[in-house]
């Protein structure tokens, strides 16, 4: 295997020139290498830098996706239990997780929601150590996660408990420095198969990419945005562009808080803090205090959240949806559900 996986290297390696793009199968054949533990670290190092500098195409990132989708311990849910997708791998520098309320909200709308991540990012404060800070566990394997999502609506799962060798490769990403293949794979790992998805990309290669291989995929639903720090919010700063698709067909979006009759947020107005210190504003959002932007930011996030699952036609009518959730106390209760979970 040392042989095949020199050769595979070379092919993606050999200089600005000379490299060529992996076939489907090759692309398998690699992931599987890497994925079971069969390359050696250096090899598996230098094949995802060579193929970041060649550039990745969609028939290797779905080769990749597939196989890493190999390694999901599934979560059995029951026929008819079906999540919303999120990803939450990137973390945040310097904003507020507006997803984590937002996903309450969309939960409290009748709509379960699955984020899963990991916490290891350097420099970035992650999902779990504010879930963490509200009292939430973010340590159930696939088993358990899927019975409180069924109870609950809603699960936060760790990569490390349910996909360990696809968490080797979030570790690698912090060794080599710069983002791999596998930071676009995460995204559409889809731990509980419900090929419906709400993803932030900021990285411009991996844009339209990750829409088109998702459709390849097969997924039914698909809005991807370029949301803020990476992650799945809609910007209430400045408009955020993105791609909606419904059964293969895309079409562009733009989410800009005008047409919701909203102003746009100063930057100031929408900060970070500690992991307790968001936890405590995703309390005082979901009791219904009036807490400036960050309010209209959660109701815009959870918006296009329901649109992405199709229980909303539009933005507006989504805002609708998750402004009930908030006002009937809806998102609240799933967060202590979640609490005391």
């Amino acid at each position: 295997m040392t042989e095949r996986m020199q050769y595979l290297v070379h092919k993606v390696g050999a200089g600005e020139k000379a490299a060529q793009d992996l076939t489907y199968e090759e692309a398998r054949e690699a992931a599987q290498l890497l994925l079971s533990g069969e390359a050696t670290p250096a090899q598996a190092g230098g094949l995802l830098i060579a193929m970041r500098v060649k550039g990745e195409t969609n028939d290797e990132m779905r080769a990749f996706t597939e196989v890493c989708r190999d390694y999901n311990k599934p979560l059995m849910l029951q026929r008819g239990v079906v999540p919303l997708d999120v990803p939450v791998y990137a973390g945040k520098k310097t904003f507020f997780h507006a997803i984590l309320p937002a996903a309450f909200l969309i939960a409290g709308a009748g709509r379960p929601v699955l984020l899963h991540g990991f916490s290891g990012a350097p420099g970035r404060l992650g999902a779990a150590d504010v879930l963490r800070a509200l009292g939430i566990c973010v340590d159930f394997n696939s088993q358990e996660g899927a019975i409180i999502l069924e109870r609950q609506g809603f699960l936060y799962l760790d990569v490390a408990k349910f996909n360990p060798p696809l968490h080797r490769f979030q570790l690698l990403r912090n060794e080599l420095g710069v983002r791999t293949l596998f930071n676009a794979v995460s995204r559409m790992v889809d731990p509980a198969d419900s090929g419906r998805h709400f993803i932030g990309i900021s990285h411009p290669p991996y844009f339209e990419k990750t829409l088109e291989v998702l459709k390849l995929l097969g997924s039914r639903r698909v809005l991807i945005v370029r949301g803020v720090e990476g992650g799945p919010e809609p910007s209430i700063t400045s408009e955020t562009k993105g791609f909606l698709a419904v059964n293969g067909e895309a079409a562009p979006l733009s989410i800009a808080a005008a047409e919701l009759g909203l102003s746009w947020a100063k930057r100031s107005e929408v900060p970070g803090g500690t992991p307790e210190e968001q936890a405590d504003l995703i309390e005082k959002i979901l009791s219904g205090e009036r807490v400036g932007p960050v309010r209209e930011w959660v109701l815009l996030t959870a918006a296009a959240g329901l649109l992405a699952m199709g229980e909303a036609a539009t933005l507006a009518e989504g805002w609708k949806r998750a402004e009930q959730a908030l006002v009937d106390g809806a998102g609240l209760r799933k967060l202590k559900e979640s609490v005391a979970a």
